[in-house]
């Protein structure tokens, strides 16, 4: 039963993504440089569905997968590699939910995702309201670290 709870809010998340305007956009793997196909290969060696998508004028790249039963997004950039996983609204902690409940009124619950870059693993939230979208962190406990640029 779990796993359908899961499965559905995957799909959920997915839409929901899909339907929101990305700063990315989709690119053939051929024209992904090596060294992230490299880096990503030695981290999922048996993921062989991969969205890769690219920040225009940029060198960032996001790889999106699914492993197991979660939906997962590799972000690659000149300096750093980190892994996002989705976390459907619904297993949010309560601590994170209620701080934002609190200190932005207006704002509704986009995105959120567990991530881990440089072995520092924690949460980012998506908040938007009509005219801006913001992008906060907290730690894995659910204490408020910052807003991030």
């Amino acid at each position: 039963m779990r796993k359908i709870v899961v499965l559905i809010a995957a799909m959920v998340v997915m839409i929901s993504c899909s339907s929101t305007k990305s700063e990315y956009k989709s690119v053939d793997q051929r024209n992904v440089p090596e060294r992230y196909l490299k880096d990503f290969v030695k981290h999922h060696p048996d993921i062989k569905t991969v969205n890769w998508m690219m920040k225009p004028d940029s060198t960032e790249y996001l790889a999106n997968y699914k492993s197991a039963a979660n939906e997962c997004i590799m972000k690659f950039t000149k300096n750093t590699t980190g892994t996002y996983y989705v976390v459907p609204n619904e297993y949010i902690p309560s601590d994170i939910t209620d701080y934002v409940a609190a200190n932005y009124k207006d704002y509704k619950l986009k995105k959120a995702f567990i991530t881990d870059v440089r072995n520092v693993k924690s949460y980012e939230i998506q908040i938007a309201n009509k005219q801006e979208v913001k992008k906060l962190q907290f730690d894995l406990k659910g204490n408020f670290n910052k807003v991030i640029d």
